[in-house]
């Protein structure tokens, strides 16, 4: 952790002081306590959602498919800023148990009635649902990094999620394994919905608030859709970003065809490369995090080079070394992106305002497959080569960096000729760029 001179709040140093020492792993005890229910929800979609179009194929036409897909991420792009709104006012815990709601019905409604159309309804609640806790992951992390004011903001943003990753990557495993001893890929979604239940009794039990009365308060005075008062850096930020997600958007819809119709690996084996990629990350997440929170900016720009240039890789390689050994790698720059984008999205914004920018963020930058994947999907069928669709990915991911690089650098320059008009309190100043 690297912090210029620390200033710390008067009648402050003791909590801050006493709330570091019993971190384990950049976490309090509140985080892990969220960190570990989440992780037993993500068990909830990842058992099934590697699969789902496989699933979904054995019954239902192409445009039926497609059509599931997109009321999905239409109910995600509804679900993410309603979670941030309703997590500034009645706050984190009500707001994830909440969530759960939609999401195991929508799981039960897959397993019990999986034919058409119910089964639009029934993925659209469960992605619903879902946007919900992925919210909340950022928003609770942002709480506390907001609380204690220290640098490591990127390290608490991406070791909260470091449970639902192992989780993550255990899941394909389990599922190979419950599909080989003969189980139905049905049976899956019955698992999902068990396990969302289970997590909807632990957040009930074992989650505790991370927003202060306080700031809930204040949600509360100031308008639902609060676009002004993000700050002209959240809109910069985020505007930058775009650009990235459509070229991200273009491609990765498609890395399962991808890995089985042009690299020549079978179902089984692609599921075990997902499995390597997530516990790549949970291996690398403390130690990157660590380095990345030196210079978030920095690292940023470096982690979304590193991944243009791996997807680059993608479409022009082949064989299964190679695909188990660049999805090793991609847990790198996936590692620090995550970590990073979040800490920089919402720097500046009210603390009362963090959830609704937090939903506001994924929002706009979800969108963004809408409009990516049928494109992707058209460059496909034009070139009938989905390599050649990663490498376009590649190269328009690299040629957005620079856009990036301009919004968050940019941002910095203003700042610094801003000039200061009064005195402040002192405050914790942070050198992490």
């Amino acid at each position: 952790m690297s912090v210029a001179q620390v200033l710390l709040p008067s009648g402050s140093d003791t909590d801050v002081i006493e709330t570091r020492r019993r971190e384990i792993l950049g976490l309090n005890g509140k985080l892990w306590r969220f960190a570990l229910v989440a992780g037993i929800a993500q068990l909830s979609v990842s058992i099934w959602t590697w699969q789902f179009a496989i699933f979904l194929d054995g019954f239902l036409t192409p445009l039926d498919i497609g059509l599931t897909f997109t009321i999905g991420t239409l109910a995600s792009l509804v679900g993410y800023p309603v979670s941030g709104i309703v997590a500034d006012i009645i706050g984190r815990k009500r707001t994830m148990v909440i969530a759960f709601i939609p999401l195991c019905v929508g799981l039960f409604m897959l397993y019990l009635l999986p034919v058409w159309p119910f089964i639009i309804t029934s993925y659209a609640l469960t992605q619903f649902g879902w946007s919900f806790i992925i919210i909340i992951s950022r928003a609770m992390p942002a709480d506390e990094i907001s609380h204690d004011q220290y640098g490591d903001s990127t390290k608490k943003f991406t070791m909260v999620l470091l449970p639902a990753f192992l989780v993550d990557g255990l899941s394909p495993i389990i599922a190979v394994t419950l599909l080989q001893s003969g189980e139905s890929l049905n049976y899956l979604l019955l698992i999902g919905a068990i396990a969302g239940i289970f997590a909807l009794i632990l957040t009930v039990l074992f989650v505790k608030e991370t927003q202060k009365p306080e700031t809930r308060e204040k949600a509360l005075q100031v308008p639902k859709i609060s676009i002004s008062h993000l700050g002209r850096n959240f809109w910069l930020f985020t505007g930058g970003m775009v650009g990235y997600y459509l070229a991200w958007g273009l491609a990765i819809p498609y890395l399962g065809p991808l890995s089985t119709d042009f690299w020549n690996i079978d179902v089984s084996t692609y599921g075990l490369t997902w499995s390597v990629f997530s516990l790549s990350t949970v291996v690398l997440m403390y130690g990157l995090s660590s380095f990345a929170d030196r210079g978030r900016r920095r690292a940023l720009i470096v982690s979304l080079l590193a991944n243009a240039i791996i997807m680059i890789l993608f479409g022009t390689g082949s064989g299964v070394v190679l695909m188990f050994a660049l999805n090793i790698v991609w847990a790198a720059p996936i590692v620090i992106w995550i970590g990073v984008e979040r800490s920089l999205a919402i720097d500046g914004v009210p603390n009362q305002l963090k959830g609704r920018a937090l939903g506001i963020y994924q929002m706009i930058t979800g969108a963004t497959s809408l409009i990516a994947t049928p494109a992707g999907a058209f460059i496909w069928e034009i070139t009938s080569s989905l390599r050649i669709l990663w490498i376009i990915s590649g190269l328009f991911a690299l040629l957005s960096v620079s856009i990036i690089y301009l919004s968050i650098y940019g941002q910095s320059k203003r700042s610094s000729a801003s000039p200061v008009l009064k005195k402040s309190k002192p405050v914790f100043v942070n050198a992490n760029y």
